[in-house]
């Protein structure tokens, strides 16, 4: 696995979320990671790895975690937070979205 690529996607989500003001649970940061894994994977299977197919998978992501927060819950703390459901029915309204699904 190319692990720069993880690392952008991964920091870009971080970016993402911070701006959101949104934080992941406990269960949903392993599902989230896998599903960033699963993304680079993909992407050197299909030897998309260019600088313009990481600007597209980070496009994606954006997406795909903006696609989270109508889905979140009020936090008792300082960010809100997302669940399962929400990257589920982010998922559901999105796909296909390459290289998430």
């Amino acid at each position: 696995m190319n692990e720069k690529i993880l690392r952008e996607l991964r920091e870009h989500s971080n970016f993402v979320f911070n701006n959101l003001n949104i934080a992941l649970s406990e269960v949903l940061i392993r599902n989230f990671n896998k599903q960033l894994e699963d993304s680079v994977n993909r992407m050197e299977r299909e030897r998309r790895t260019s600088s313009e197919d990481i600007r597209i998978a980070k496009e994606a992501y954006s997406k795909f975690i903006r696609g989270m927060y109508p889905y979140r819950e009020k936090g008792t703390g300082i960010k809100d937070l997302v669940r399962y459901r929400a990257l589920d029915e982010s998922k559901r309204s999105l796909c296909p979205l390459w290289p998430i699904c």
